[in-house]
């Protein structure tokens, strides 16, 4: 059986490229990227360029940056992971990484779905097997609240 030839599944995130969204992660938070190359993996990713960034915020928890751009610096996948309890300030730095990602364009809306996913969490106090997402436009945004770890991913929609 012949080996698949790697592909990227959907679009590129609309807005800057990732080199300009890592630059304001970075203005943000004092953020050092590590840039990397990698290579294509048989029937996996496509030869893409990473970044990856950990802060330690003194409200307790740190978050891990990582940007996953193509061959021409499209950002494909944008995701931040805070480790440590979820909190006000956790839900804050979330939707802000948010905005910044999205180049200043997240909609007030896609915010408040961050922070309402924090509030349900904080209600329910159990962890949900499913990962709310919400697809506006060309993104789609998904938010895992755990008691532990916090996941946002950003990654462009696939059509209907």
């Amino acid at each position: 059986m012949p080996e698949q030839t790697p592909h990227w599944y959907g679009p590129a995130l609309p807005g800057p490229k990732a080199e300009t969204v890592a630059e304001r992660l970075k203005q943000q938070w004092g953020l050092e990227f590590h840039v990397q190359q990698i290579r294509a993996v048989s029937a996996g990713l496509p030869g893409h360029v990473a970044y990856e960034a950990l802060k330690q915020f003194p409200e307790g928890y740190s978050l891990i940056v990582m940007i996953q751009a193509d061959g021409d610096g499209r950002p494909r996948n944008i995701v931040l992971t805070a480790n440590g309890a979820p909190s006000a300030a956790m839900a804050a730095t979330m939707a802000q990484g948010l905005d910044l990602s999205l180049d200043g364009h997240a909609s007030d809306e896609r915010k408040s779905w961050v922070q309402h996913q924090f509030a349900e969490y904080e209600r329910s106090a159990q962890v949900s097997s499913t990962v709310p997402r919400r697809t506006d436009g060309e993104v789609t945004t998904s938010l895992s609240v755990v008691p532990d770890r916090t996941t946002l991913q950003l990654s462009g929609s696939l059509p209907s």
